[in-house]
């Protein structure tokens, strides 16, 4: 059964924090129900115009196809490991939707700005 804690969370959080530093800001956020976590990316130094339609963007961060996201694909592919292994309980995917199967430790989410408040590029 997917469930991720709060202690978890935090790890996530500060994992993130401890790699990239001032170069972004995240907020990382447990569902109510425990079965997920959401990782936005709220501001930062890195350049993500070039994925939005226009500037008030939201965009949300399909994590099976990276390749979509051009220069930007190893830095998802960096955030997305620690979601994976920042937390103690590991994550894991044993779902098989032929059979309407689904196991995982817990799931995720990665955004690029909120639909409330877009991404803020700094200096």
């Amino acid at each position: 059964m997917s469930y991720i804690s709060t202690e978890d969370v935090k790890k996530i959080r500060v994992a993130l924090k401890n790699e990239f530093g001032k170069k972004l800001k995240f907020a990382v956020r447990k569902s109510p129900s425990c079965h997920s976590v959401s990782v936005t990316l709220k501001s930062g130094t890195v350049d993500f115009s070039d994925l939005m339609r226009n500037p008030n963007d939201h965009v949300p961060v399909n994590h099976y196809h990276l390749g979509n996201y051009g220069v930007h694909k190893s830095l998802f592919e960096k955030i997305i490991e620690i979601i994976k292994t920042a937390p103690s309980r590991k994550w894991y995917d044993n779902s098989d939707a032929m059979i309407d199967y689904f196991d995982v430790a817990f799931y995720f989410d990665l955004n690029i700005g909120e639909w409330d408040k877009p991404y803020e590029k700094v200096a």
